[in-house]
């Protein structure tokens, strides 16, 4: 059995409208209505930007609405089993609406017959031919979302520099990514969360001394480690705990020397504390301070989107998630996944505030250049409080 993209329409309307009555309801506690609500302009928010017969604009692929329902399907179900505080009923309601929403995904066909881009939907047929083509390139006019200039090390503080760039994710959207460049006490070069490789940047970065490790924070930040690895065979590779076990990683051909642990590796020359922070399902994300410039480098676990660099239909999304600045949070499912381990992650929330850092540099959004530790307490107001 195959689910029409029409009826899939049908679908996403009224499960953004039961999400929505559910938010409403007054039986239900506070933090699930809110995430329910969340959830269901999630849900309509997509549903409008797809290219399919319930779209209003063809922001959006039916194979990247896919992803994006596998991906809110997989959040309820996670903040199922993470809100342990509920009652066994709220909690299994969260999972089930999550598993059904898995379900009609795993059976709902990928290619729409009518859709806005195709001059078939609603909007098509008022802008007429040649609106496809307006609607993808719209839909890819959004490199800003990235802080040029791109892939060149910027200086910040005394041995510390990054690296703003930028990747197409997995639905076809372009976000700004960061990596973290710290010298060393050897003159050596430490890039945490490497981001695109370039002949130039490599150049541009041997003139401030060479690299000699490579850092993946968390199960995410590693995909352009091989390249960096293949270009600099000598650097040593540090992993976050549980990522060589991926089947992508080994498949990859990616060399990983060692694993993380709670010290920092002697190599670093006392110049980094490192902090795990623990989640579910596998997750740890390494946060490092350079003591020396008092910085703290973290990866996802603070996520700071400006307004005018998020596209304007996904806007209410981004910020009912909380990821638009200044709340600064991570996404509702990585929210869940580290409450997996609350009391842990509580824990190494409190010390990285306790460690008064001036500045917070993160992979995506605005970083915090300034008022680093009232800041950075704010976007982890979440775990803390």
């Amino acid at each position: 059995m195959t689910i029409s993209t029409r009826a899939h329409g049908l679908i996403d309307y009224g499960m953004a409208a039961l999400l929505g009555g559910l938010a409403a309801s007054r039986a239900l506690p506070p933090p699930v209505s809110r995430l329910l609500g969340a959830a269901g302009a999630y849900h309509a928010g997509y549903a409008a930007l797809t290219d399919y017969e319930g779209g209003l604009t063809p922001a959006l692929s039916m194979r990247q609405h896919l992803a994006l329902d596998a991906l809110g399907g997989t959040a309820l179900v996670a903040a199922g089993l993470a809100m342990a505080r509920q009652s066994d009923a709220t909690r299994a309601l969260l999972v089930g609406i999550g598993i059904t929403e898995l379900v009609v995904t795993a059976l709902s066909s990928a290619s729409p017959r009518q859709g806005p881009g195709q001059g078939s939907g609603p909007v098509g047929r008022l802008l007429g031919p040649g609106s496809a083509a307006r609607g993808h390139a719209h839909a890819h006019s959004h490199n800003g979302a990235a802080y040029p200039p791109l892939d060149v090390p910027k200086p910040v503080a005394e041995g510390v520099f990054l690296v703003d760039s930028a990747l197409e994710n997995a639905l076809g959207a372009v976000i700004g990514t960061r990596m973290t460049v710290i010298r060393l006490p050897d003159g050596g070069l430490l890039l945490h969360s490497p981001t695109r490789f370039s002949i130039a940047l490599k150049t541009a970065l041997e003139a401030i001394g060479p690299v000699r490790h490579l850092v993946a924070p968390n199960l995410a930040h590693w995909t352009f480690m091989k390249d960096w690895q293949d270009a600099c065979p000598e650097a040593t590779t540090w992993a976050a705990p549980g990522l060589r076990g991926r089947g992508q990683v080994r498949r990859s051909g990616l060399r990983l020397d060692h694993d993380l642990g709670p010290l920092a590796p002697a190599a670093w020359g006392e110049a980094i504390e490192l902090v795990p922070v623990p989640g579910g399902a596998g997750f740890t994300e390494m946060a490092m301070f350079h003591r020396p410039s008092e910085t703290l480098v973290l990866t996802d676990l603070v996520i700071n989107l400006e307004a005018p660099k998020v596209p304007l239909p996904l806007r209410p999304v981004t910020w009912a998630f909380g990821v638009l600045a200044p709340d600064g949070m991570p996404p509702p499912y990585l929210r869940a996944v580290i409450r997996w381990r609350e009391r842990e992650a509580a824990g190494a929330a409190s010390r990285l505030v306790a460690l008064a850092p001036v500045r917070v540099i993160f992979a995506h959004g605005r970083w915090f250049e300034r008022d680093g530790t009232a800041r950075l307490r704010r976007s982890l107001r979440w775990l803390l409080d």
